[in-house]
């Protein structure tokens, strides 16, 4: 299924809309449950993990995204009872970077990220997000803080640049299904591997970041090229925040 920004717009537009013939009491829940799954299901490229066919915006401008049948969303009338997991799964479930992020990590994603599609692509990532902070940390010699990221307009635009290597990569190999580090075969998936010897390179430092991007190198120039483009990321981020952390001290 079609990830992309203007595909999950377009889905979660038509959901909405069509949750709100819900309330509106115009179709049942059912009705819509089977609309979407009709809809959305043959798309899908790995349809053993199941996809929530509640999830929408949550307000008129469009900015938010999150369970259309939450009671925060239905005037305290909690809905996720008819959901697939059940009321008492989905309230107690976190995903696993709410254990593997650290909780500066997570806050200085909330402080330097105002983007419902980049925010869930990059928050559930947890290699992408581990290995940036653990290079700049390990550069600088100390604990980025979310504190001076937030009150840092550089900062938080070169950040921004790190987070849109989500959608504006051109070393992302499309010859299969593939998401992030993931590639699909059917019902079967795998953890790629970038061919470091067929590159005559060893092993990238950024690694776990190409791969989170689903990284193809067709040559060493261009393994080149990326690495030189994470450099000066990282080398601008460590210069700033060096700047920004005397001037507040």
């Amino acid at each position: 299924m079609d990830n992309t920004r203007d595909a999950l717009t377009s889905r979660f537009d038509y959901r909405t809309g069509l949750f709100s013939r819900v309330r509106n009491s115009e179709i049942t829940i059912d009705e819509y449950r089977d609309i979407i799954r009709h809809r959305e299901n043959a798309k899908r490229i790995y349809k053993t993990i199941y996809t929530c066919e509640f999830v929408g915006f949550l307000n008129e401008s469009r900015t938010r995204v999150g369970c259309m049948l939450h009671p925060m969303s239905n005037d305290n009338n909690d809905l996720r009872d008819i959901s697939f997991y059940g009321r008492d799964i989905c309230e107690g479930h976190f995903c696993p970077s709410y254990q593997k992020l650290t909780t500066n990590e997570a806050k200085t994603v909330l402080a330097s990220l105002d983007d419902w599609y980049l925010y869930g692509s990059v928050i559930t990532d947890i290699d992408f997000v581990k290995t940036f902070f653990r290079i700049v940390q390990d550069t600088m010699g100390e604990e980025v803080s979310p504190e001076v990221v937030s009150t840092n307009g550089n900062l938080i635009e070169m950040l921004q640049k790190y987070y849109a290597l989500k959608v504006r990569w051109p070393y992302r190999d499309t010859t299969r299904p593939r998401f992030g580090k993931y590639y699909f075969v059917g019902e079967e998936y795998d953890i790629d591997r970038i061919d470091y010897e067929g590159l005559d390179a060893a092993v990238s430092r950024y690694d776990p970041i190409f791969l989170s991007l689903s990284s193809r190198f067709k040559s060493g120039k261009e393994l080149d090229a990326a690495e030189k483009w994470m450099d000066l990321l990282v080398e601008g981020f460590c210069n700033e925040y060096a700047r920004a952390d005397r001037q507040d001290n």
